[in-house]
């Protein structure tokens, strides 16, 4: 499968794609498969003048990532925080 051409301004916030993306170079990775894209990385490709991403992969629909301000609740009593005496070096 020949590599697609992503224009940067189609990466948004959330947005996967189901293999690695590459710079224009083809050789250095953007983002992993299956990895969102993060408000960081639209800044990264902004800052650096960037024309187009490669990938061989296609967008993946349904990955996006969590709300920013999204919280999970944990139970602190589901971890052992006995780590014992510690050994004098």
């Amino acid at each position: 499968m020949a590599p697609t051409k992503i224009k940067c301004d189609q990466i948004t916030e959330g947005v996967c794609y189901s293999a690695p993306v590459f710079f224009d170079d083809g050789v250095n990775m953007f983002l992993a498969a299956n990895h969102p894209a993060k408000k960081y990385h639209i800044i990264a490709l902004t800052r650096w003048n960037v024309p187009f991403l490669v990938t061989a992969g296609k967008k993946v629909e349904g990955l996006a990532a969590p709300a920013a301000n999204s919280v999970q609740e944990v139970d602190a009593s589901e971890f052992d925080t006995d780590i014992g005496e510690l050994e004098a070096l």
